[in-house]
């Protein structure tokens, strides 16, 4: 299963947003624009041409047939500049509004953040493999599995359509999730809010759990000028589809991940008949991007320790000045620590 329960994560995320944000300032970015040209913004058009929109609970919003889910803050309107904007993408199996009410990021920040929680889509014809991620081609890498994950591979309706697969099990060619454009999906998420509200888009986070890590994996390989920082947990890409673009010398990566995960493994390797990649393969070439230290050392953070034995170490002395942290802690596949507040206090948010 390539999904996400939290519990401890929270503070984690809450460090990890607060180093990335601290180098960035309010700016309008284009979507429309393949170069993402800077455009000096520091505040937003009249509020009260936005949406009438909830605010202080998760509410459900449509974009053409899907749906996402997002949580407003109080203190948005109250907000001299742009705020910041999460985005959390579930695991394989999971919900929208499930993941909204167990991670509320907007809730836990220090600041107002408005955050985001788009719904994978499940499609199945028959084998059910859950609202996991098209996570492009290494979605059907028959070089990918082994025998071992055909009981959890399937064929979805639009893999079929496109003539990626022709059944499941082993004609599923390692498949196991559906081949919709969620990349188009989750930019044209970002598009529509950040048009719509009061957005720093120079303060956009992306972060996803298992399958929705590896989501994050593969969308920043896709738009890597897109995110001020990216948070995977206990997601990684399958073996072979490491990418990672100079041009994401700009953004920051946190990778989180449980010591004990037998269902993607920190250190790579086989889990399920499916093969990935460790966390250290993929932040050595993060590192090469950046310019940091090949070797690692210990990040102290205010989390360290305690009831999850939390450890953080960087590839550090970076010439980017972005950070390329990877923090540990006992638990499952599956376990947050702290609800999140991790990942807030990383992303200084």
């Amino acid at each position: 299963e390539k999904t996400a329960s939290p519990t401890m994560a929270f503070k984690l995320a809450a460090y990890i947003f607060a180093f990335a944000s601290l180098a960035r300032s309010p700016v309008c970015l284009s979507l429309a624009n393949p170069n993402r040209k800077e455009v000096n913004n520091t505040t937003c058009l009249d509020r009260s041409t936005s949406p009438s929109l909830p605010r202080d609970h998760i509410f459900e919003q449509s974009l053409g047939p899907r749906k996402y889910t997002m949580y407003i803050p109080g203190g948005y309107d109250d907000a001299a500049l742009p705020v910041p904007v999460i985005i959390y993408i579930h695991g394989q199996y999971g919900n929208s509004n499930t993941v909204g009410l167990e991670l509320p990021f907007s809730a836990r920040a220090s600041q107002p953040v408005i955050s985001i929680y788009p719904q994978g889509v499940d499609d199945h014809v028959s084998s059910d493999c859950g609202t996991g991620w098209n996570v492009g081609p290494m979605g059907h890498d028959a070089d990918t599995c082994k025998p071992a994950s055909y009981g959890d591979s399937c064929c979805y309706e639009s893999c079929r359509a496109q003539g990626l697969c022709d059944g499941d099990g082993k004609a599923a060619d390692c498949g196991w999730s559906t081949c919709m454009d969620d990349e188009a999906f989750i930019v044209d998420i970002i598009s529509k809010v950040s048009s719509e509200l009061c957005v720093d888009e120079s303060q956009i986070y992306l972060a996803g759990g298992s399958n929705g890590g590896m989501m994050v994996h593969f969308l920043y390989s896709k738009h890597p000028s897109l995110f001020a920082a990216v948070a995977p947990v206990y997601g990684l890409p399958l073996k072979g589809h490491i990418d990672v673009p100079d041009a994401l010398n700009k953004t920051s990566i946190f990778h989180l991940h449980d010591r004990s995960d037998d269902v993607i493994p920190e250190a790579g390797g086989f889990a399920g008949g499916w093969e990935y990649e460790s966390a250290d393969s993929v932040l050595e070439e993060w590192a090469r991007v950046h310019g940091c230290e090949e070797e690692t050392t210990v990040k102290k953070t205010s989390y360290d320790g305690g009831k999850y034995n939390i450890a953080c170490v960087e590839h550090a002395k970076c010439a980017s000045k972005k950070s390329v942290v990877k923090c540990l802690y006992d638990g499952h596949h599956g376990s947050w620590p702290d609800r999140g507040e991790l990942l807030l206090s990383l992303l200084n948010l």
